[in-house]
């Protein structure tokens, strides 16, 4: 499946022949399903674009990229909202259902790690991050921490940032027996808040300025240098776990469903990317 890492465009990936869905169209209403990374920026776009295009209703669920991804495949949304990109084995399916794969990225994403803000830890490497999630370091002064025990919580298997974290940081490794696995990245925040041990990830927009919490530098290898999530270093790739934040749809986007894509690529819909605390995809 061919990646596109450029200006995003409407028509993103064709994989199978097939048409899209008209339903919104003609119902002058749209539906946005999945990802819980993407959930406040789709609420953000939603709520905006009925002041722009008042005919026209947005309606926004969460639940996982794996239930919008689902959803997509299944023909009852007209968006699927995935923070990762979709696999082979998914893509064959909705092939399989005559389903047209058309990946749009919309923002950019640094995957951020934080602990309790009462941690003295600083930094981690990404291979120190990845042994803390399968089981191999389970206490903090074994990376020059306080001697505590180590709380590791993830988000569920039916998040995207989940199979993105243990594609790209734990190299398809298993997790570790002790993981915790929380049903939204808000329910990670707050658990990582009230555990002194506490170590999560997800978003950065979720992170940013929570009380209880602080968000760790991360060097790609021992001896890199550690960088924060920030803007500058997402876009220089020299935060090493970014990723994009993804739109599905089913075939060329048309009619409504191209309209309301097209001014979230806007400047404005990308105006609003920051706002929410993610990343533009223009500078």
């Amino acid at each position: 499946m061919k990646r596109h890492a450029g200006k995003a465009s409407l028509g993103r990936l064709t994989v199978a022949a097939g048409a899209p869905a008209a339903s919104a169209v003609s119902q002058r209403s749209l539906i946005i399903t999945g990802s819980d990374t993407m959930l406040i920026l789709n609420q953000r776009w939603a709520e905006a674009y009925g002041r722009v295009n008042p005919r026209v209703s947005v309606a926004v669920s969460g639940g996982g990229s794996g239930i919008g991804i689902n959803a997509l495949i299944n023909g009852v949304t007209d968006i699927c909202a995935s923070s990762r990109p979709m696999r082979k084995s998914e893509v064959d399916r909705a092939r399989s259902r005559g389903v047209v794969v058309n990946e749009i990225p919309v923002a950019l994403d640094g995957l951020a790690v934080c602990v309790n803000e009462s941690n003295p830890i600083e930094s981690l490497t990404m291979d120190q991050l990845r042994r803390i999630y399968i089981g191999q370091i389970t206490n903090w002064r074994q990376v020059g921490g306080s001697d505590l025990p180590i709380v590791v919580f993830s988000r569920d298997s039916n998040s995207g940032t989940y199979g993105f974290f243990q594609q790209r940081v734990l190299r398809n490794q298993n997790w570790g027996r002790g993981v915790r696995f929380m049903p939204s990245t808000s329910e990670e925040a707050r658990e990582v808040a009230r555990t002194p041990g506490g170590i999560g990830y997800g978003g950065v927009a979720y992170f940013k300025n929570r009380p209880g919490i602080k968000l760790l530098k991360i060097a790609a290898k021992e001896g890199d240098t550690a960088y924060l999530p920030t803007e500058e270093h997402v876009r220089s790739r020299k935060y090493p776990i970014w990723r994009y934040l993804y739109f599905y749809t089913n075939g060329k986007p048309r009619g409504e469903i191209a309209k309301f894509i097209e001014w979230v690529l806007s400047k404005e819909g990308q105006s609003l990317v920051e706002e929410v605390g993610y990343y533009s995809l223009n500078p």
